[in-house]
């Protein structure tokens, strides 16, 4: 599978959760060094309202984890570029956003706790 791929499947997830009108839609990622991941978040209708996604009620969320377990691995291979948090941002046009971070005080949480 191609990152292109992964993208795609990420956004096709997303887009098959959302309403028929909406503005934005996000989905912001936490991973920690035992390959666990957690989501949330959701989308902003047309009248600027948010609405939280029911990752339970997504019929492919595992899916949903494995394209962002190949990410991990893609992007960060050989070391670099590690990150522990992502924000999938998705557009109605199709365009998207990602973002990788590195979030030390969570990572010493996950690892002292």
């Amino acid at each position: 599978m191609t990152i292109e791929e992964i993208y795609q499947n990420i956004a096709k997830n997303m887009f098959n959760n959302l309403p028929e009108k909406w503005k934005e839609s996000y989905l912001e990622v936490e991973r920690d060094d035992s390959d666990a991941i957690g989501f949330k978040g959701g989308y902003i209708n047309e009248v600027s309202e948010f609405t939280s996604f029911k990752f339970r009620e997504f019929t492919n969320r595992q899916d949903l984890s494995r394209d962002f377990h190949l990410l991990y691995e893609m992007t960060s291979e050989g070391g670099n570029s590690k990150w522990n948090k992502a924000k999938f941002t998705l557009y109605p046009s199709g365009k998207f956003s990602l973002d990788f971070t590195w979030n030390q005080e969570m990572a010493d949480e996950l690892s002292n706790g």
